[in-house]
């Protein structure tokens, strides 16, 4: 009898336990798994030199993390130095020789203006003398005219020699003749003059500037030269063009390394994606998920606690996702990209995998929260994308004996 209540009583309540308590097992682990599987993406950066160079020093070692910026390995700079000196030789004789330059260009120009005052000097004491020579001329013609005059008279009273006023007529016309000629020749010395005061303002006031020219236009070749020098010189400082960690170095010291032979590679995050998960959602799971809808990240196989986090970009149509993110690598799956972004920074590993569950409900940290779509919006989608997705099925490849 206590056998029979065994049977009919215990034994049935012992069997749901146990099918609960493995329900209940197989919920949990399928719940720490999470619904869809993300990761967080890496991006290999190279560091070569612009042109081939030798490798003076390696400044990081394999597996070291980096900042973006930091020097990684610095390129010999011997030939550099070298036109360096050729430049900075160059720039000191073209320096002194601006001293010499003005110096003589000085003594010019103080040449040239005390010729110029001096052919001014000749000129106006030319004008003068001619002047005033022309006034005694006039005078003594005015003088003869008048004793001209009176011996004519006496000549005609016959109270004078006719011969005496021929020989003052002959001098009246000489004189004569000496004024009209400095009445020309006034003139023409006051132009004379003129021109010599015309000559002496056009003497450049900038002569030395001008003959500094061409030694300044020289300095400004060299001035641009140790500009590119100087580029030059900082294209052989190799930096850490991210946040990350050397990956290989494939130089040492000594060698030569260029445009194709890098110096080292470092795998970082990429630009902007420093927070961000992308996520693989299959076809079933693409029409569930919406902009700012909470999520929980796990990371796989490290274990720990789960970080929050929400959904920030979705991605533009169903296509192949890639090969980890399938049940079969081998198999082709397809569905949807989902960007996913931690409620609080948190650093990520480049290719570090995490176990992705939906909420459901919109974060509190999401900049643009959206309400979930109504349960028959979301029944209703399904469809639309199996009916979008035919072309994509017919024209995936398809292997043999895959269902």
């Amino acid at each position: 009898m206590m056998t029979g209540y065994i049977r009919t009583r215990i034994l049935p309540w012992v069997v749901w336990a146990g099918t609960m308590a493995g329900a209940g097992w197989l919920w949990l682990d399928v719940r720490a798994e999470g619904n869809a599987v993300g990761f967080a993406l890496g991006v290999e950066y190279t560091v070569q030199p612009p042109a081939a160079g030798r490798v003076q020093t390696i400044e990081v070692a394999p597996g070291q993390h980096v900042r973006a910026g930091q020097v990684v390995a610095v390129l010999d700079t011997a030939e550099l130095d070298a036109e360096q000196a050729i430049l900075a030789a160059e720039r000191a004789r073209l320096e002194a020789s601006l001293g010499a330059v003005r110096a003589e260009t000085a003594m010019q120009v103080d040449d040239k203006a005390r010729e110029a005052e001096e052919s001014v000097a000749a000129a106006d004491m030319a004008v003068r003398s001619a002047r005033s020579n022309r006034e005694v001329r006039a005078a003594e013609l005015r003088a003869i005219s008048t004793q001209f005059d009176t011996l004519a008279g006496l000549v005609k009273e016959r109270m004078a020699d006719r011969r005496e006023l021929d020989a003052l007529g002959v001098k009246r016309a000489a004189l004569r003749k000496e004024v009209e000629a400095a009445d020309t020749l006034v003139p023409e010395l006051v132009r004379q003059a003129a021109a010599a005061r015309a000559r002496r303002a056009a003497l450049p006031t900038d002569a030395t500037e001008l003959a500094l020219r061409p030694v300044r236009a020289e300095l400004a070749v060299i001035a641009g030269r140790e500009q590119l020098l100087a580029a030059r010189r900082e294209q052989t400082i190799l930096r850490a063009p991210a946040d990350g960690q050397v990956a290989e170095i494939h130089v040492r010291a000594g060698q030569v390394a260029g445009p194709d032979a890098p110096v080292l590679t470092i795998v970082g995050r990429g630009p902007g994606d420093e927070d961000e998960v992308v996520v693989c959602l299959r076809e079933n799971q693409a029409a569930r998920v919406r902009v700012g809808e909470a999520v929980l990240l796990r990371s796989r196989g490290t274990g720990g606690p789960a970080a929050t986090a929400h959904v920030t970009r979705l991605g533009p149509q169903i296509t192949e996702l890639p090969p980890r993110c399938r049940k079969n690598p081998e198999l082709p799956e397809y569905g949807r990209e989902v960007a996913v972004a931690l409620d609080e920074h948190a650093p990520l590993l480049p290719g570090q995998a995490f176990a992705v569950s939906f909420l459901g409900h919109p974060s509190p940290c999401a900049a643009e929260a959206r309400e979930p779509a109504p349960a028959d919006e979301q029944v209703l989608a399904a469809p639309m994308i199996d009916a979008m997705l035919q072309p994509t099925r017919a024209a995936a490849p398809e292997k043999p004996g895959v269902p």
